[in-house]
Formats: C-alpha cells, structure tokens, sequence
C-alpha cells in the first residue's frame, strides 16, 4: 500500500513567523547579537531542525547557550500562535485523501510544537494522521531520509509520496527513494495519485 508523508511548515501551515519571532526573542533576552540578515536566513533553511539551523547561522556558539536559546524559543512560542495559518487547499486535500491512504506527519518541528498546531487549526489537521514524526523521534533530520523512513515505517508501508515544499524534503525523499509532490500542487494530489 502506499503512504503519503506530509512535511508540516510551508506545506499545511504557513509558521515560519512564529519560528522566527520567537527565535529573535530568545537572542534579545539572552543579549545575543542578532546577525546581518538573519530573518533571511533563517527563513532560507526553514524546513531544518531549529537546532540545525541556529548551528549554521551562529557556528561557534556553545551547546549550552543553544539549548538555553531553545529553551526560551519555547517559552515565547505561544504569544504567537495566532500567527499560524492553514495553507489553501489542504483541509480539501486531506479530507479527499483521508481514509484511501495512510498518512503521517513526518515534520522538523518538535512534538511540542505540533501539538499546538494541532490545537490552534480548527478542524484539528491532527484527524487526518495516522502517525507523527517530530523532531525528537529521529537522529538525523531532513535533507538525511531518516524522518521518511521512519515515517513510512510507522504506516507499515514501502513505498511512499512525500509532500513537502523545500529542497531539504525533496533530498530526503529522493535519499528515501520515495517520489516527491511539491507543496505548490498540493490542491492536484488527489489526481497525482491516481498516475502512480
């Protein structure tokens, strides 16, 4: 049977502000100086581990103050929930999909964060998931095929579509050896499909 693995941010959800802002609170309450140009670039490698990505743009930061600074992105988070936004078209998509395959949440985010998401979206997106991959569940995060991997696992199926709307998804379905559908033809997944 085939399993569809949905990324979450920029492909259900539009959060990056919430990632972002959030993550800009943490440096200003730890007196951490923000970069030059480092909203964009933190939004050029959403779809990463937020680890992941205050390691590329802070290289020789500590562990320590990593963690504090995850730490308190956490703790700003929900002052900006409000912000999230369903994507047009997905509420369609998964209610046509929903039942005719297995599908999991297979995201960079953490199982924290998903939860919210899952709060904050009316219908909860959490109804139409057979299982969740979160950041915590896996050793080595997206573009690394882990997270599909074990995606598909958690379905119980070999072969999977990834639906997700960066390079980083696209890479670890191809490592993956799962076909890929960008987010942008979201609306056209009931049709794709039917060709596979």
């Amino acid at each position: 049977m085939l399993g569809i693995l949905f990324d979450l941010d920029g492909t259900l959800v539009d959060s990056t502000d919430i990632h972002l802002y959030s993550f800009l609170d943490a440096l200003d309450a730890l007196h951490i100086p923000r970069k030059p140009g480092i909203e964009a670039e933190f939004r050029r490698q959403v779809g990463k581990r937020f680890i992941d990505i205050v390691r590329s743009i802070y290289p020789d930061m500590d562990d320590e103050t990593l963690q504090r600074i995850r730490e308190l992105k956490w703790e700003y988070t929900p002052k900006y929930l409000h912000l999230i936004r369903v994507l047009p078209g997905v509420y369609d998509t998964l209610s046509a999909l929903h039942g005719r395959y297995p599908m999991a949440l297979v995201t960079s985010a953490s199982r924290r964060f998903v939860q919210w998401v899952f709060g904050a979206t009316n219908p909860s997106l959490g109804m139409y998931f057979d299982a969740v991959v979160s950041a915590e569940d896996v050793t080595h995060g997206k573009p690394d095929p882990e997270p599909f991997l074990m995606g598909a696992r958690r379905l119980g199926v070999d072969d999977a579509v990834v639906v997700g709307d960066t390079d980083y998804d696209r890479i670890a379905a191809e490592r993956a050896s799962f076909r890929f559908v960008h987010a942008r033809d979201i609306a056209k997944l009931p049709e794709i499909l039917k060709s596979f």
